[in-house]
């Protein structure tokens, strides 16, 4: 759903991102860069979660349950 927004964007960096991007309109580019950083964004989100459960799954390869347990453990 578009909105209208009136922003002030430096020009030199607009015309760098318009050369860098597919984009031929300012709102293109705008809209084409506000994408990639979403998607940049979302997919390290995505990639800490999977490592964080592959390191949390590891766990019991380098955990001994009876120390644990045992009262030597909690001295």
């Amino acid at each position: 759903m578009p909105k209208r927004t009136t922003i002030e964007i430096d020009e030199d960096l607009l015309a760098r991102a318009k050369r860098a991007l597919p984009g031929r309109t300012t709102r293109a580019t705008v809209e084409e860069a506000l994408r990639r950083a979403a998607e940049a964004a979302e997919a390290n989100a995505t990639h800490r979660a999977e490592a964080q459960r592959a390191y949390l799954l590891s766990l019991n390869a380098h955990l001994d349950l009876s120390v644990l347990a045992s009262d030597a453990m909690w001295r």
